[in-house]
């Protein structure tokens, strides 16, 4: 059994403290957490603000902002076993602690909303082979895909990841907001959002492109961005010099 603690209560915190307490395998010991509000969210296990207080454990996940890793895992001991970060983009060097690994799990993560970590990607480094296969358990235990992956890949596999949830969700509030303003409801987009999701999980995103940038249709492009506000505008023609250019390599 891996006697776990948590550090930071915030969405991913909160969603692996959810998702250990059951498991058999896996003894929560206790959350640190900044915040005593946050905290108690955390109502089924011990909490502490005091790092000093956080009890032993053989795996301390350090689920915290990027700035604030190095600072947090300075602070924990030698009883709190391999400390691994949960983020992207850091490397694992963030972490100076002898025993240092990361455990990122790509997904995007809300506290209202439920998640099922069973075909969620785990991303796992560690400095020692020993600490690589402890991580490895852990996350076993929640899901079915574990990968090696170090600092260099995890970067890219970041970068990719911003791509498609950040800069996606953004351009979908830009269509919220055109319907939005005359009173047409967004879910009628709901239909196409999920087949072009579904479709680019079926075949590679070039061979699925459609749209006037891809067949050329310069009218139908004129005439979308003389309806827009300069700043879409800038978005518009950025996002169809790209779809164009793809088309040529």
């Amino acid at each position: 059994m891996i006697k776990l603690a948590i550090v930071g209560s915030g969405n991913l915190a909160y969603h692996l403290y959810e998702a250990v307490l059951p498991l058999k395998e896996i003894a929560l010991v206790g959350v640190l957490g900044r915040n005593p509000e946050t905290l108690r969210d955390f109502d089924q296990v011990l909490t502490t603000t005091d790092p000093l207080a956080l009890p032993a454990a053989d795996l301390t996940i350090v689920a915290v902002s990027d700035d604030a890793i190095g600072k947090v895992t300075d602070a924990l001991q030698k009883k709190h076993g391999l400390l691994a970060h949960t983020s992207g983009a850091q490397k694992l060097d963030a972490i100076q602690a002898e025993r240092r690994g990361v455990c990122y799990p790509l997904q995007t993560f809300s506290k209202l909303r439920a998640v099922d970590f069973t075909n969620i990607p785990f991303c796992l480094e560690a400095h020692s082979e020993d600490d690589f296969e402890l991580l490895q358990h852990f996350a076993s235990q929640l899901s079915s895909r574990v990968e090696a992956m170090d600092s260099e890949q995890r970067k890219y596999l970041h970068l990719a990841a911003v791509y498609v949830n950040n800069f996606v969700n953004q351009l979908y509030q830009t269509a919220y907001e055109i319907l939005e303003d005359r009173e047409i409801p967004f879910d009628l987009l709901q239909p196409l959002i999920l087949e072009t999701a579904q479709k680019v999980i079926d075949q590679k995103p070039a061979d699925v492109q459609t749209g006037p940038a891809k067949r050329g249709d310069e009218g139908i492009m004129q005439a979308h961005l003389s309806i827009q506000s300069a700043a879409n505008q800038k978005i518009y023609q950025l996002l169809t010099t790209a779809i164009k250019n793809s088309q040529n390599t």
